[in-house]
């Protein structure tokens, strides 16, 4: 009798457990958990020609003379995909609309030559400073400074994203068309992933390793080439948008890092996560998880912050317009 006791208690048991898992699912389903969640920003496929002007050099940019033309000011703008504009319209990345806000601003012709490539690291920025964009007689150098730009082949950030990699691309089993199972299974993968990224970015930061240390050379020799021309040379240093921005943001002194480090090479130093703090990193990005690229209201902030930075190492040479004291694109589109 005990035995059969036993039995039926268990049976009950996991007869409870099962219509509770059912009810989880349905409930899970109804509510869409598990499922990517807009962010208010369509992603734009860039790979399309329309969404990818590419001049003459091979840049996502329009037509630029190397010789600077009688009356017009120039950035030289470098950077990696960020300063390209992944996923975002041509006219959204912060290159183009720094180029529209400074005439604005200023009531004289700009230019901001972009030479972003994505997957460009410090020092490939470096050679290309060095071999074109001073040619175009800029009158400040801009580089868009994100923190994998120190990576190398052994980073432990350039293992994980290729182990992030052949996960993406393994084929769905049976579980993974529970959309409980894709909650509970995310999350779990989400904690893990997250933590080594956080320490995979820290230990890139490390005084001793390989990419920092030439990413490090590679800031110098750019200080350097811009001081003998006698041109400006101003560092934007991006946050990792798939992080909470608030004080628990986990790279507040990788930021430091690369500031102090940027410094020293005579640069001006603009860290844009104070330009972020408190949004919600969500409504920054491309889309979700899935693409981490800062979007377009990411991109118009930093063109923001990086007008006013400019204000500070390129002196006004003409009477600016009554408009250039508000934001430089202040509707939405």
């Amino acid at each position: 009798m005990a035995a059969r006791t036993r039995r039926a208690e268990l049976l009950l048991m996991t007869l409870s457990v099962l219509v509770f898992l059912l009810v989880a699912e349905g409930a899970a389903r109804l509510l869409g958990a598990g499922r990517p969640q807009p962010t208010g920003y369509a992603p734009v496929n860039t790979n399309r020609r329309a969404m990818r002007p590419q001049n003459a050099h091979g840049y996502r940019d329009r037509e630029r003379a190397i010789a600077r033309p009688q009356g017009v000011h120039r950035v030289v703008s470098l950077g990696d995909s960020f300063a390209w504009g992944a996923s975002v319209e041509f006219e959204d990345a912060y290159p183009q609309r720094l180029e529209r806000g400074l005439a604005r601003r200023r009531g004289e012709p700009w230019e901001v030559v972009s030479l972003a490539l994505p997957g460009m690291n410090t020092v490939d920025q470096a050679a290309q400073l060095a071999d074109e964009g001073l040619a175009y007689g800029p009158d400040v150098v801009l580089l868009g400074f994100v923190l994998n730009d120190s990576e190398d082949a052994q980073a432990a950030e350039t293992r994980r994203a290729e182990d992030w990699l052949r996960a993406r691309q393994e084929r769905p089993g049976l579980l993974d068309h529970s959309a409980l199972f894709r909650l509970v299974a995310g999350r779990v993968r989400a904690t893990a992933e997250n933590r080594r990224r956080i320490s995979g970015y820290r230990a890139m930061y490390a005084p001793d390793a390989p990419g920092w240390v030439a990413s490090r050379e590679a800031l110098a020799r750019m200080g350097a080439v811009c001081r003998e021309r006698g041109v400006p040379f101003v560092v934007a240093i991006f946050p990792l948008f798939g992080n909470p921005l608030d004080d628990s943001y986990p790279f507040a002194e990788v930021h430091r890092t690369i500031a102090e480090a940027a410094a020293a090479a005579g640069a001006k130093v603009v860290d844009l996560l104070p330009a972020y703090r408190g949004l919600r990193w969500e409504l920054l990005v491309v889309d979700g998880v899935d693409d981490e690229h800062p979007n377009e209201i990411a991109h118009r902030i930093a063109a923001q912050a990086l007008l006013k930075a400019l204000d500070d190492v390129i002196p006004h040479t003409a009477a600016a317009p009554a408009a250039a004291e508000h934001d430089p694109e202040p509707t939405s589109r």
